[in-house]
Formats: C-alpha cells, sequence, structure tokens
C-alpha cells in the first residue's frame, strides 16, 4: 500500500525559528563595481584562458602596470603577483619595467625564513592570502597559472572539487573588494565553445564573473610567427559582452643587456572569442599540411641536415613545433650525419604495401 505523502514526516537539518524568509522588495540594487570597466569586476573572479606562449603573462603584467598608475578610470593600486612559472628577477620585474608599471605598486608575497618563497595553495591558504592582501591593500590578485596553487588534492577536472577550492577564493575577493585574475591554459580539444575549451572542469568557467580569450590575431599578416594578438571576451555575467581589443607584442632593451618583451594595445579588433578559435585551429591544420608537404619534398632525395630544413620552414611561416609535428606525423626518422650534425629521412617504404600499389 502507498503511504500517503501528505504522512511523510521528511527529515529536516535546521529549523527557521523566528527568521523570516528575505523578499526582493527589501534587497538593495548596487551598481557593479569595476578593475576594467566591463572585463574585470572587482569582488569576483576572472579567468583569462589562451594556449601557451601567446603572451597571457604579459598581459597580467600590463593589466598591473595599468592599474599601478591609475589607469582603467581609477586611483592607482596595488597589484599581488602570484608567478609560479617566472623568476621575479630575470622575467617579471624586466616585463613590469618595460610596461612603465609604478613597481612601488607591484607586491610579491615575502620569503619564509629560510629565505624561501612559501608554496600558497588554495583552498588552504585562504587566511595567509587575506594578510597579504590587506597588509598592501591589493586591488588584484593574478594566479598565473591557476594550475600551480591547485594541491593534489583538488581534482582540477572535477567539477565539485575545482568549485570547493574556488569558492573561498571568490568569497575573499568579494570581502576584500579586490578583483582576482586566474590564468589558464586551453585544453586540446575542438569544441568551438570557448567556455568549454578551458582546461579542466567546467566549474572553473562557472566561478568567474568574466571569461577572457587571448589568442594570435587571424589578420597578422606573419601568420604563426606575428606578433599580433586579440583580447575577446568569452563570458560576461554582469553585462554585455565587450568589443575585442588588439594588442601587439614589442621588444624592449633595458640597461645590462637585458632583453624583454610588453604589449602595446593598439585597438579593437573585429574577431569574437569563437572565431579566434575557429580560425586559428583552421591555419594550424593549413600549416601543419604544408609543413608534411615541405618535409617530403625536401627529403624525397634522401635526408636532408634538420639545420637546412628548420631555415626552409621558417621562411615559409612554419613554426619549429608545427614542423616537428609534421615530422612525427609522417614517421620521419632522425639520423647521425657526424659528430655534432643531424639529419632527418623519410621511413621506408613498405614492400608489400609497394605491391599492392603497383598491383
Amino acid at each position: 500500500m502507498t503511504p500517503d505523502p501528505r504522512a511523510v514526516k521528511l527529515p529536516h537539518k535546521g529549523r527557521l525559528g523566528t527568521a523570516q524568509p528575505i523578499r526582493a522588495s527589501e534587497v538593495q540594487v548596487r551598481p557593479v563595481k569595476w578593475l576594467w570597466p566591463g572585463r574585470i569586476p572587482q569582488g569576483g573572479l576572472t579567468v583569462l584562458a589562451g594556449e601557451p606562449g601567446l603572451g597571457k603573462s604579459l598581459l597580467s603584467i600590463w593589466l598591473a602596470s595599468g592599474l599601478s598608475r591609475g589607469e582603467f578610470g581609477r586611483k592607482p593600486a596595488a597589484s599581488l603577483l602570484l608567478t609560479a612559472e617566472d623568476s621575479r628577477e630575470h622575467t617579471v620585474l624586466p616585463r613590469l619595467v618595460a610596461a612603465g608599471a609604478t613597481c612601488e605598486r607591484i607586491v610579491f608575497p615575502p620569503p619564509e625564513k629560510d629565505g624561501l618563497e612559501r608554496s600558497i595553495s588554495l583552498p588552504d591558504d585562504i587566511g595567509y592570502l587575506r594578510q597579504l592582501m590587506a597588509k598592501a591593500a591589493v586591488r588584484l590578485v593574478v594566479f598565473d597559472p591557476l594550475v600551480a596553487y591547485l594541491p593534489a588534492k583538488v581534482n582540477s577536472w572535477q567539477d565539485q572539487s575545482l568549485r570547493g577550492a574556488l569558492a573561498p577564493l571568490a568569497a575573499l575577493a568579494q570581502e576584500q573588494d579586490a578583483a582576482v585574475l586566474l590564468v589558464a591554459h586551453l585544453n586540446k580539444g575542438q569544441n568551438a565553445d570557448p567556455l568549454r575549451r578551458l582546461g579542466g572542469s567546467i566549474g572553473l568557467a562557472a566561478a568567474a564573473r568574466s571569461v577572457l580569450l587571448l589568442a594570435r590575431d587571424p589578420d597578422d599578416p606573419e601568420g604563426s610567427t606575428g606578433a599580433m594578438r586579440v583580447l575577446a571576451q568569452v563570458k560576461s555575467n554582469l553585462g554585455l559582452l565587450e568589443p575585442s581589443l588588439a594588442y601587439r607584442v614589442k621588444p624592449a632593451s633595458l640597461p645590462d643587456d637585458v632583453t624583454t618583451a610588453y604589449l602595446e594595445a593598439v585597438g579593437a579588433s573585429r574577431f569574437s572569442a569563437a572565431e579566434l578559435l575557429a580560425l586559428n585551429e583552421t591555419e594550424a591544420r593549413s600549416k601543419l599540411s604544408e609543413a608534411e608537404a615541405l618535409l617530403q619534398a625536401e627529403l624525397e632525395h634522401g635526408p636532408r641536415p634538420v639545420t637546412e630544413l628548420r631555415t626552409a620552414a621558417l621562411e615559409l611561416g612554419i613554426s619549429i613545433t608545427t614542423l616537428d609535428r609534421a615530422k612525427k606525423k609522417l614517421g620521419v626518422r632522425s639520423v647521425k650525419l657526424d659528430l655534432d650534425r643531424w639529419a632527418w629521412e623519410l621511413p621506408e617504404s613498405d614492400p608489400s604495401a609497394d605491391e599492392v600499389a603497383a598491383a
């Protein structure tokens, strides 16, 4: 006999007591506060994603430098840079100087008593992070890259695990009225939806109030070796998507023979995030086909020195990485010419396959 649902007693985990539910009419509307109007909100998480080596770190430096000078329509403010993969002395500081930062307003975590840098883990070190932000009156925190600050117990591919690590960070951003920029890589998928291309769980995109994508500029006449970049907004929970912006990576020379680079804002771009992914993927496939054709033509009559093949590839606008991918796809073998020189050669053809083809 089916029990009467009205007679079933449901377990309850707590009592409302005398408290009353909050009505919408009792909630006060508050305007959004922006660190970078329309693109990076204060009091929340923003994701900056892109392929490796395109300039995501340079963009975070550009942002912190502008903030230190009082740009973006606000007073000068401090930024906390957490850069797990780049040396402060050799990489980060030269980039800051080249970008014109007011370095007194750029802060790093202090060293421990043994002189080593403390390793920050999310969400365990939220209390320590709060102290750093409060002492320096920080308005921007950069995690570059985010995955370096997630301990092994946090599974970045599991939605619930990643959300659990980021929720305290989002609450801290709101408490300190600061913007938090999470630098992330794209995965190797072919999905046309930029949000699905973020490395790890979709929980990363869900936790962010804004998601930005940095990619190569498809209009760059120098192709994959060019210096032009496009920043597109993928997601905004707080308003309409902002127009895409174009940037140029520029080299810089500092005293003591120090070389570095910085980003220069160029203007508007016509490409959306989805278009950037689609066009760059098409360009990558095209260059891979070019690289395969080059190797087949150059190696048709025997081995060729690797240095000559790489020079020929660069002259055609084919990157060394793409050439290496073509080498692997074709099964090209490495052979030693002499003590210091290597060459590549095509794999030997299968005799049985040749017989079938002749038949």
